[in-house]
C-alpha cells in the first residue's frame, strides 16, 4: 500500500504535475514528522501510513500556505487532515490554490501514549479495541480529498473525487478506477457499525456529563495545560480570548470567591476555557480526536467537542470539510432561518 502511494508521489514530481510533496515521514525515535519534499530521493524517508497522528495534517499545511504562494503541492493526507484543512481554508488560514489532497481508505490511528509505550497493535479498522476512541466512531473514513486510494475490496486503486483529483490521474496516464462492489460492500458495512459506535458514545457522554455539573466532573482533572487547544487544527488564533489581559481576574476577586467558598481553583476559568472554545470551533470541528490525544489528565475532550458539533452543525444542516464551496453558517446572513429557536 505505502509502494502504492510513493510511486504516485514519485510520478507526481518528476512530471512536474506536483512540484512538491506534503506527507509524514520517518523521524528520529519513532517520530513522524510531515516534511514537505521538492527532492525525489527523499520520497525514501516518507511514510504516508503512519501508526500514529502527532501534527494534524491541515497544521502542517497551514504552517507554510496561509497565502497563496508559487508551486503546486500534492498534500497525502488522512481524510479528517484533508476536511480540516477545507474549514481553515474558509477561515482565511489556509489557501487551497494549488494544492491535490491525496487521501486513502484510513486504517484510524493508535492513541499516542500506547505507541510511545510500545503498548499497541497496528491500526486496524476491523479491530475497534486498536484505534483511538473517535477512530472507532469515525464515520467520514474514506472519499475525501480530490483523490483518494481504495485499499478494499482488491488490489489499491485511485478514485478521483474532485474534477482535479480526476485530472491529475489523466496527467498520470494513470487509470481511473471505478466502484467496486466488494469495496461499497466494505464501506458500507463498517459506516454503519461506526454510527452505531459513535451513537452509543453519544449517548454514554450526555448521560454522565449533562449539564454545568456534568461538565465540572468531565474538566474536573484539567490541568490548563491548554495542549487541546495547541494541536487542534481549528484553533489557530495566536492569541486566545483566555489568555488576554482583560480576561484575567484582580487578586481581590480570588480573594473574595475564596473568602466566600472556603477555596477557590486555581488557575481558575477551567470551564470557561472549554465551552469557549467549543463555542469557537464547533461547526468546524473534524472530530480528528488530536484534543484528546493530548490530554495528559486522559479527559475524552474530543469526544464532547465532536458531540456538540454534530448538534450544532445538525442546526445548519452543514458538514465540516465537506465541500470549500460550502459557506460556513456564522458567516452567512439569512433573513428567513432559526425561528424554531425563537422564545
Amino acid at each position: 500500500m505505502r509502494d502504492v502511494l510513493l510511486n504516485l508521489m514519485l510520478r507526481a514530481l518528476e512530471s512536474g504535475v506536483a512540484d512538491y510533496v506534503l506527507t509524514p515521514s520517518r523521524g528520529p525515535g519513532g517520530t513522524f514528522p510531515w516534511i514537505l519534499v521538492n527532492d525525489v530521493r527523499l520520497l525514501d524517508r516518507a511514510e504516508p501510513f503512519p501508526p500514529v497522528m502527532y501534527v494534524q495534517g491541515a497544521k502542517a499545511l497551514a504552517s507554510f500556505a496561509r497565502s497563496p504562494f508559487g508551486g503546486k503541492v500534492l498534500a497525502v493526507m488522512r481524510p479528517c487532515e484533508a476536511r480540516a484543512a477545507v474549514e481553515l481554508s474558509k477561515l482565511d488560514q489556509v489557501t487551497m490554490q494549488n494544492v491535490y489532497f491525496l487521501t486513502m481508505d484510513c486504517p484510524g490511528a493508535v492513541p499516542v501514549k500506547s505507541y510511545r509505550n510500545g503498548d499497541f497493535t497496528e491500526p486496524d479498522p476491523g479491530e475497534p479495541e486498536s484505534l483511538r476512541p473517535l477512530c472507532r466512531q469515525c464515520t467520514h473514513f474514506t472519499g475525501a480529498g480530490d483523490l483518494f486510494l481504495a485499499l478494499h475490496g482488491g488490489p489499491p486503486v485511485f478514485r478521483p473525487v474532485t474534477g482535479s483529483g480526476r485530472e491529475l490521474l489523466e496527467t498520470l496516464g494513470m487509470e481511473t478506477g471505478e466502484d467496486r462492489a466488494e469495496w461499497v460492500e466494505w464501506r458500507d458495512a463498517l459506516l454503519r457499525h461506526r454510527k452505531e459506535a459513535r451513537k452509543r458514545g453519544m449517548e454514554d457522554m450526555r448521560r454522565s456529563y449533562t449539564g454545568l455539573g456534568g461538565l465540572a466532573r468531565l474538566y474536573g482533572g484539567c490541568i490548563s495545560c491548554r495542549n487541546c487547544r495547541t494541536v487542534c487544527p481549528i484553533c489557530y488564533c495566536r492569541l486566545c480570548f483566555i489568555d488576554m489581559k482583560d480576561r484575567r481576574s484582580p487578586a481581590s476577586d480570588h480573594l473574595h470567591r475564596s473568602g466566600e467558598r472556603g477555596g477557590d481553583r486555581l488557575p481558575g476559568g477551567t470551564l470557561l476555557f472549554h465551552m469557549g472554545r467549543m463555542a469557537h470551533m464547533s461547526l468546524s470541528c473534524v472530530s480528528c480526536g488530536m484534543c484528546e490525544d493530548a490530554c495528559p489528565s486522559d479527559i475524552p475532550v474530543g469526544r464532547m467537542v465532536s458531540m456538540v458539533s454534530e448538534k450544532t452543525a445538525a442546526v445548519f444542516g452543514y458538514e465540516a470539510g465537506r465541500d470549500t464551496e460550502e459557506p460556513l453558517p456564522l458567516n452567512t446572513f439569512e433573513p428567513d432561518e432559526l425561528h424554531e429557536y425563537e422564545d
